[in-house]
């Protein structure tokens, strides 16, 4: 074994020996490695759990450096993140330029954060304890992203491996964090074995534990999912429900096209399927094109041409997004506007109409940041003119309050609408107020033929699992689908293809560990960055001879 003086001059030489260059080309394997994990961006899962590695050598090397750390760190750690962010989110450019680049551009910079705070700690600390710090800040980071004014969680790590739902069925417990989790311990251990292999210059002999750590760390978690895949099995209580997908090209037809045409539409490729068996017809988002007056909906034309059709089908329920107002008094919130002496709302909404029952409606509540939303404009009100038109809305939306279940048939939906179906735990708060099914609408034409809509409707299938849950997903173009509670696929319309699909799914009341508890996982994480961090500092301040107490 060697002293701490003796390890800092190998790690200083190593540094030396490496240089900016070779740290540089780090970076951008890294990021491409990374990128190309992704599913439908390359979708070479292996990848993943060695592609942090660049960047942990890279940040646990600038620690030794004491002179211009800052912005080699920062470039180094930014390039690496661009790169990762461009290549698994370039398609956001087929639905708003300036979108793409504030998603790529800003998301990275804020990625970079994790390892500057790392970095202090391990400095503070020491290395081993700077390895959990990068781990749980990077972990409290994807939980944080969550929940902020600018949230944009869709390139979380447990997301990686959200196209073999085979491998992830332990999320009933974890949700995506515990996937994030398990790459970044495999990756901090094969970073270990090349550290040591190549730094401290010892032999591969040594490294027998932590390789066998490595080799439990990756086949517990697969053989542990193979287990639960195989042996779970559905309860028969079968739902028959029909999606439409009408195929309605988003750019310059979705919106410009007549609201009585697309119904028509809709009902045309739902007509053959439905019959007196059917427990609800499902719609995409934004289906009803033009805006609703909440306060007089049973005088709406869209509504009545929904109940003629229910009048010669049975009085089938029909779940159905559209585009709805609300009228105040007064301001009512930041997306209020002027409307002479009154104010508005715009809404993105879920209908649920069903002739035995008054109208039911829920209102879009994790809103896309840009198009729907704008951060922190409750505190800068002159950002609501920077809103871009996108998604079929123009400018702000009113949020919803809270989930609300839809209920038909003697069936309780949860209406999930679009960028929703993201957000895990959000999800989860459905299914704790007694979701017996899930219902994704959406509209994933915006992004052309790229691998947007394909990551989207992968997150139907990682809340499939976290929920156990069957998932019936009606998209205006993209995939529409029947998704069971294993997270498998049963039929789907594919892409830039009009049609509908019946099947039966079954219902589920029972409640698994993550929707009980939560992202436990996340909370972990970042009680334990808050307590490194605050380590760290009294650390830091008694180093300097300044009193903590």
């Amino acid at each position: 074994m060697v002293n701490n003086h003796q390890f800092v001059n190998k790690c200083n030489f190593a540094l030396m020996k490496i240089g900016i260059l070779s740290l540089l080309i780090l970076s951008i394997v890294g990021g491409i490695g990374m990128g190309i994990s992704f599913p439908f961006t390359g979708g070479l899962l292996p990848l993943a759990f060695v592609s942090f590695v660049p960047l942990l050598i890279i940040n646990f090397q600038l620690n030794l450096q004491k002179r211009g750390r800052f912005w080699l760190r920062f470039g180094l750690n930014y390039l690496y993140f661009v790169i990762f962010n461009y290549i698994t989110t370039w398609w956001i450019y087929y639905a708003s330029e300036p979108g793409m680049f504030m998603a790529v551009f800003a998301n990275s910079l804020l990625m970079t954060l994790p390892f500057f705070i790392g970095g202090f700690i391990t400095r503070q600390l020491g290395e081993g304890r700077g390895l959990l710090a990068v781990m749980v800040l990077w972990m409290s980071f994807e939980y944080a992203h969550f929940f902020w004014e600018l949230s944009w969680p869709w390139l979380n790590l447990g997301h990686i491996i959200g196209n073999t739902p085979k491998l992830m069925q332990w999320y009933e417990y974890s949700g995506v964090t515990g996937g994030t989790c398990w790459i970044l311990v495999i990756n901090i251990f094969v970073y270990m074995i090349v550290r040591n292999l190549w730094i401290r210059k010892e032999s591969w002999k040594i490294q027998a534990p932590i390789l066998l750590f490595t080799a439990l760390g990756l086949i517990i978690p697969i053989i542990s999912s193979l287990m639960i895949y195989y042996n779970y099995e559905e309860k028969k209580d079968p739902v028959d429900i029909v999606i439409v997908q009408p195929n309605i090209e988003a750019h310059f037809e979705k919106f410009y096209t007549p609201w009585n045409a697309q119904l028509g539409k809709m009902f045309s490729l739902a007509d053959p399927q439905v019959d007196e068996n059917v427990d609800l017809v499902l719609c995409p988002e934004t289906a009803i094109n033009i805006g609703l007056d909440e306060a007089n909906l049973y005088e709406e034309q869209a509504i009545k041409y929904v109940q003629s059709f229910q009048r010669v089908k049975d009085s089938v329920p029909v779940l159905i997004g559209a585009f709805t107002q609300a009228f105040f008094r007064e301001e009512h919130s930041a997306a209020s506007r002027p409307l002479g002496i009154h104010w508005y709302e715009d809404y993105n909404t879920a209908l649920m109409i069903d002739p035995l029952k008054p109208i039911q409606s829920y209102h879009k509540s994790k809103l896309v940041l840009g198009s729907e939303k704008l951060p922190f404009v409750g505190m800068f009100p002159f950002l609501k003119s920077y809103s871009v038109e996108l998604g079929g809305t123009a400018g702000l939306l009113g949020i919803g309050e809270e989930p609300e279940l839809l209920e038909a048939s003697g069936l309780y939906f949860a209406p999930v609408i679009c960028y929703e179906s993201v957000y895990g735990e959000y999800v989860s708060y459905f299914t704790r107020k007694g979701a017996d099914i899930l219902t994704v609408i959406t509209n994933d034409g915006w992004w052309q033929d790229t691998p947007g809509y394909k990551q989207h409707r992968m997150f139907s299938q990682i809340r499939a699992i976290e929920n156990r849950r069957s998932v019936a997903r009606s998209a205006n173009t993209g995939v529409s689908c029947f998704i069971d509670q294993r997270g498998e696929i049963i039929s789907e319309i594919g892409y830039n293809k009009a049609g509908a699909i019946r099947a039966k799914i079954n219902r589920n009341d029972e409640f698994t560990f993550y929707v009980a508890y939560g992202d436990i996982f996340g909370r972990i994480s970042l009680f334990m960055a808050i307590g490194l961090f605050i380590f760290a500092c009294v650390t830091y301040l008694r180093s300097r001879g300044i009193r903590t107490s």
